[in-house]
């Protein structure tokens, strides 16, 4: 038997994370109640992975050589799955597995990352939004219409086929910051210009000193471009079905849709209602079975308006909210995956949310801070880590500083050029 023999792995879980979501935080909760071993890599110590008592074991992410430290932690940790956080990380595992067979006892860690990511051929699709939403369509599937955006890609051309308004999809993040929606020719030149382009100096230095995310750090220090896409907008109501998968299979899914956002409406939702959606579910369990999905997915839609159709815009391989809820019998992600994984049931379940409505934390607070619904069971408070708590409450106390006094430089330099 070798080191890396898969089987001397089994009931430890590595969470992996570069951006500083709660939601990896979330779901070391669940997987340390389900009596999982829970190890995280992660780059900063700001990050809520650092924070939560459910972690047991803590790894550096580099930002500066992302797969050797991601390996690393992997065969330290001896976990059984490593599971992504972000777009990031995903990008950055896929990347792992590419060179693995080069690696001594490369072989254990690659059947890992298999069993933990899905088929290895898909990898290169996943990692498209574009060519997501091809097979998708490919299937027979109500989803977006896309077109790629290479960067000798001359927009005047798809503007023939495509009129504008564009909603332009960055790879690799999620929700309002890698989406915007253009009106204009100019403006879509514009967009593409700088999407397409790492993040400038400013941007990383402002989330490096104000939020602790070197996640921007290692995109400007290696020069990352991510893929670019233009989608037909779709009139409606964001919605999203989050799956734990295996093999392709979809285990367990929770689909909830948009009750309101943080700020623009491509923005991250505040509140959902958790919804029972059919075509949703198909649509889920269809390109999880093509793709030979594993590990937890979230697929994104928009309740069409005019239709009531649900319109698949993106789907998101890493764990993303509301996976770590417990909805309900066959709507319990978390446990459905521990069982498979397992082969037993877990230790201890969540209890089961006490209502349709969710209020996320810390978004439906950040959205507003006196909502009432703040004080009721639909809010999504971690209140049996209260260190996690307080730490991300710290962070975003932080942000809302940091943003005023930015607002108030701009607001100086216009009156500063006016004058």
């Amino acid at each position: 038997m070798t080191e890396n023999d898969p089987s001397l792995y089994a009931g430890t879980v590595l969470l992996a994370g570069t951006r500083t979501s709660t939601v990896a935080s979330r779901m070391a909760i669940r997987f340390a109640d389900a009596g999982c071993g829970v190890a995280a890599i992660y780059p900063s110590r700001t990050h809520p992975l650092a924070s939560t008592r459910a972690v047991e074991t803590h790894f550096h992410y580099s930002m500066v050589d992302p797969l050797q430290s991601v390996l690393a932690a992997m065969r330290e940790s001896r976990a059984g799955l490593v599971l992504p956080c972000d777009g990031l990380t995903v990008r950055h595992l896929h990347a792992l597995y590419a060179v693995l067979p080069a690696a001594e006892d490369g072989a254990g860690t690659a059947e890992i990352l298999q069993k933990s990511l899905g088929d290895p051929a898909a990898y290169l699709l996943i990692d498209s939004r574009h060519e997501v939403q091809t097979a998708a369509r490919a299937e027979g599937l109500k989803a977006a219409e896309s077109f790629a955006l290479g960067r000798a890609t001359d927009p005047a051309m798809i503007a023939q086929t495509l009129p504008f308004p564009w909603v332009l999809k960055t790879d690799y993040i999620a929700g309002g910051a890698g989406t915007r929606v253009v009106s204009s020719l100019p403006v879509a030149r514009k967009t593409i210009r700088r999407a397409g382009s790492p993040p400038n100096l400013a941007t990383v230095m402002g989330q490096l000193l104000v939020e602790g995310d070197r996640a921007a750090m290692g995109e400007w220090l290696r020069a990352m471009r991510p893929g670019l896409s233009a989608q037909r907008p779709v009139s409606g109501v964001p919605a999203s079905t989050v799956a734990s998968c295996w093999a392709g299979e979809v285990l367990s899914s929770i689909s909830v849709r948009t009750v309101s956002a943080t700020g623009r409406p491509t923005d991250s939702p505040a509140k959902v209602e958790i919804i029972d959606n059919e075509q949703m579910v198909r649509t889920a369990r269809k390109m999880a079975e093509k793709l030979g999905l594993s590990g937890f997915q979230d697929f994104e839609f928009i309740l069409d308006a005019d239709s009531g159709q649900a319109i698949l815009v993106e789907i998101n391989p890493y764990c993303v909210a509301p996976v770590y809820l417990n909805a309900g019998l066959g709507h319990d992600p978390v446990d459905a995956f521990c069982r498979r994984w397992l082969g037993r049931p877990p230790a201890s379940q969540t209890p089961v949310h006490p209502g349709r409505l969710v209020a996320y934390f810390p978004q439906s607070w950040i959205a507003d801070p006196s909502d009432p619904v703040l004080g009721t069971g639909a809010y999504d408070l971690p209140a049996q880590d209260p260190q996690l708590v307080n730490h991300v409450m710290r962070m975003v106390r932080r942000n809302r500083r940091y943003s005023a006094i930015q607002s108030g430089m701009r607001s100086w330099l216009r009156r500063d050029a006016q004058g």
